[in-house]
Parts: C-alpha cells; sequence; structure tokens
C-alpha cells in the first residue's frame, strides 16, 4: 500500500489520505438521475469516480465503492409522464441504459449500486433520526430539515448562511420556518411514486437519499466522497447536514469534485444545445476515445471538449495500442537486469497517481516509457521486458487506458478512417472559410472565428493554427 494525496475540499487543501480503518476505503459517488440518456458531462464524473476506485485498488487498498442511481426524481416523474409510462418503470429502463454506456467507457463494477427506490426503509428512519434529534420538522405531511439548527452548515461550501439569498427568484415555501431550509419528505401528489411513512404518503427530498444509501452499506462515517463540482452546494451541504444531524458524528473525511466540461468558453448544458450523448460518442469513435479525452486533464481542471482534444486521444490511443500489440511479439535472449531509466519512468508514473489522482501526468511518463522501450527493441533484456509488461498492466488496472484487446480498438479507429475517406468536401470553401476566419481574428471578430470554426467541423473539417499563423485542415 502506497500513500496518496488527496486535494480534500473540506479542508480546500491537499492532505495525505486516510482512512478509518487502515487499508480498506468507504467510497461514495454521486450517480446518475435516470431519466434519459447520459450525455458526456455525466461521463466525466462517472469515469473520475472509476478512477479513483482503481488507483486506490491498484495501490492495495481495499475498496467498498458505492455509487447509486436515482430512480425516484422530479425528472423522472416529468419524463416518464410524456413518455406514457409509470415512473419506477421509467427509471428502470435507463438505469439499464446507464449500464451499457458504463460498460463502454470501460468502468469497473461498483461494489454496490443502490437505487433510490429501494433505499426507503432506510431514508424513512434517517428522517425519524433528524426530527428526533430536533433539526426536522414536519408540516401537512412535509418534512423539512431546520438548517439554523446545524451550527456546521455551510462548512464544505464555505457558505455563510446569513449570506445565502434564498427566496430571491422564487418564492420561499411558507411552510419552511427558514427560507435554507429543504425538504427532506414531500407529500404524494395523485400520478407521482409514493410509500407509506409516518407523515402520510410520499417520497423523498433529492438530498436524503444519497445520505441513507451511503449509511446502508459503508456505515454513518466514509472516508471519500465524490461529485461534480456543482453538486458541492447544496447537494453534498445538505448530505453532511442531514448525516450528521442523524448520526451525532462526521459523515465523511475527504471529499474531492470534479471540474465541469466545456464546450468553448460554455460549461456543458442541456439549455445550451450543445449536449452529446455517450451513446453517439461511443458508436461512432468507441468508448476508449471518450475514455481517453476525460483522463487527459487532471479531474479538478475543466476540460475543454473540441475537436483537436478527439483528434489528439484517436492519435494517442492508437499509439498505445500499436505498441502494446508489438511488445507482445517480442523475444529476447539478452539476459540483465532491469533498465533502471524503465523503473524510473514507473516510479514517476506511480508518483503522479498517488499526487491527486494525476491521470494526466501520469500518462505523460507512460509515453516517454514507450518511446525509450521502442529505441531498445533490439538490445532490450528478458528482464526489462518483464518489467514493461508489468507496467502495461498497472496502467491498464489503474487507468484502464490500455484495452484488454488492443486490436479491437485499433479495428474500430480504422473502421473510422475508412469512414472518413468517404466525406466529400469542397476544397475551395474550406480555404475561403479559412481565409475568412483569418480576417475575423486580425479584426478580433472572435465570434465569428468561432462561427467558422464550427461550420467546418459540422463537415468534419478539423483545423490546426500553427505557431506561425498558417491553419492546416484535414477530414476528421
Amino acid at each position: 500500500m502506497q500513500d496518496i494525496k488527496v486535494y480534500n475540499n473540506l479542508i480546500r487543501k491537499k492532505e495525505t489520505f486516510k482512512t478509518i480503518e487502515a487499508g480498506k476505503v468507504k467510497f461514495y459517488s454521486c450517480g446518475p438521475t435516470t431519466y434519459d440518456f447520459l450525455h458526456i458531462g455525466n461521463a466525466r464524473a462517472l469515469v473520475v469516480g472509476d478512477l479513483f476506485h482503481r488507483v486506490l485498488k491498484a495501490f492495495g487498498y481495499d475498496v467498498t465503492f458505492v455509487r447509486n442511481f436515482t430512480d425516484v426524481d422530479d425528472k423522472i416523474i416529468e419524463r416518464a409522464h410524456k413518455e406514457g409510462r409509470g415512473a419506477i418503470e421509467h427509471a428502470a429502463l435507463f438505469v439499464e441504459e446507464c449500464k451499457i454506456d458504463m460498460e463502454s467507457l470501460g468502468m469497473e463494477p461498483a461494489t454496490h449500486t443502490p437505487k433510490v427506490s429501494e433505499t426507503m426503509p432506510e431514508i424513512i428512519e434517517m428522517i425519524q433520526d433528524i426530527i428526533k434529534n430536533g433539526k426536522g420538522y414536519e408540516v401537512s405531511g412535509e418534512v423539512f430539515f431546520e438548517v439554523p439548527k446545524f451550527a456546521d452548515y455551510g462548512k464544505l461550501s464555505k457558505k455563510d448562511l446569513d449570506s445565502l439569498q434564498h427566496g430571491v427568484r422564487v418564492e420561499v415555501d411558507s411552510k419552511k420556518r427558514n427560507p435554507a431550509d429543504f425538504v427532506l419528505w414531500k407529500p404524494a401528489k395523485d400520478g407521482e411514486p409514493s410509500w407509506d411513512s409516518p407523515w402520510g404518503k410520499g417520497r423523498p427530498g433529492w438530498h436524503i437519499e444519497c445520505s441513507a444509501m451511503a449509511k446502508k452499506f459503508l456505515g454513518p462515517t466514509l472516508d471519500l466522497h465524490h461529485g461534480g463540482v456543482d453538486l458541492m452546494f447544496p447537494h453534498h451541504e445538505n448530505e453532511i447536514a442531514q448525516s450528521e444531524a442523524a448520526n451525532n458524528c462526521p459523515f465523511c473525511n475527504t471529499w474531492a469534485h470534479n471540474e465541469f466540461l466545456n464546450f468553448g468558453s460554455e460549461k456543458m448544458s442541456k439549455s445550451l444545445g450543445n449536449v452529446v450523448k455517450i451513446r453517439d460518442f461511443v458508436n461512432m469513435y468507441g468508448g476508449q476515445v471518450l475514455r481517453h479525452v476525460l483522463l487527459s486533464v487532471h479531474y479538478r481542471a475543466r476540460l475543454e471538449w473540441s475537436e483537436e482534444v478527439i483528434q489528439k486521444a484517436i492519435e494517442e490511443i492508437k499509439r498505445i495500442h500499436e505498441f502494446v500489440i508489438d511488445v507482445r511479439t517480442w523475444n529476447s535472449a539478452v539476459a540483465g537486469e532491469v533498465d533502471q531509466e524503465i523503473n524510473k519512468l514507473f516510479d514517476k508514473f506511480k508518483y503522479e497517481l498517488t499526487n491527486d489522482f494525476n491521470s494526466a501526468g501520469a500518462m505523460g511518463h507512460f509515453f516517454s516509457m514507450i518511446r525509450y522501450v521502442k529505441g531498445k527493441k533490439d538490445s532490450i533484456s528478458k528482464e526489462t521486458l518483464s518489467r514493461v509488461h508489468e507496467v502495461i498492466n498497472f496502467v491498464a488496472d489503474s487507468l484502464g487506458l490500455v484495452a484488454r484487446d488492443p486490436q479491437s480498438v485499433l479495428s474500430k479507429l480504422e473502421e473510422l478512417e475508412r469512414a472518413n475517406i468517404d466525406v466529400d468536401v469542397d476544397e475551395s470553401w474550406v480555404l475561403g472559410l479559412i481565409e475568412e476566419r483569418k480576417v475575423a481574428k486580425a479584426t478580433k471578430n472572435w465570434a465569428r472565428a468561432d462561427e467558422i470554426r464550427k461550420e467546418l467541423a459540422a463537415s468534419r473539417v478539423i483545423l490546426k493554427d500553427n505557431p506561425d499563423g498558417s491553419t492546416e485542415w484535414k477530414i476528421q
């Protein structure tokens, strides 16, 4: 087992990751809401959670990993009504679709994948404990968490309760004692799923679900909790409040959040119309390409989505898997110690993973090893070749960026290349737009320059701006 540094958002700094029980990790990651097919923004959070899981296991930790499915939610109910299905039936359908997408991204199975609909007894019990401990109250079948009664509210998001602008955009619920109070249990409505409870038929609020599922499988205190940065407030803040109010102990010792995936300067949002579904992307490029893109930058850095990023991932995946296939055919009759340069690069690779799960930094050292090993093909020793295979297996286990069947990945990329050959693009049209874009950039008309790039990308024409001011283009 090896020490791992993790940036803990609870204290806003990097620290050595410590677990409650030596060598064992209680890890919870917020899973998807199952109302539709997943998009690539969802994929980033899922792959980052998988990264944490894989790296911890690769360094010898015994990980109990819980990733939930939210199958009771307003979005699910709304979408189910439109589709003419029951909400639970609709959610169950998309749980299975989510599983297909997760598998396509090369994700390792979580230890437990609970659903909200299967956790009602635990949810109701937790709400009862919150009320019993004086931090919850019921009004006409609706139960609220009384935020001012929880002195540590805001300790994760660093928001001060007095400064929170609740009720500015919408009218504050008149049943609340305080505008900051949030719902733990909602009364039943016609056409919505509901369950019996001490407060009448109803369903849980969003935040209480994760607290109950985490406690059910991991106990009252977790070692690590992960989710997207957008969940830090109010979801994770409310998880802390209700869990600690119910259990009278700390909820989680380390909090890690991944940043957004951006399209240009805008974060990915369905309201912006720039949503790419995982299924559609994987059908075109393969899951290995999407996974590679998502791990090509540090999880705490914003990922700028572009055609150039996709193309770079394709080229790197091809390079990796051609090397893996090639090196498996090598034989060596040369005896000798392991080449120390391989050991150094392997140590650097592992160091980056222990340095807050730095997948991008680690991959840089793996590519350095590939370059070095290819230059030693004719003189490599048996011992060094064995170590190279060990490194490849470690990369596969810890990052999932080496497929178990490398040829299948290359075959998918070859299929993509063949499809691109058939694309018919008018070269004079492309060159004309490139020239117009050059003028737009010179006159600082950045909006038009960006429009031209997008127009070309829609026809699968990818631009590459060179340092000397020239622009190259190619069909993707």
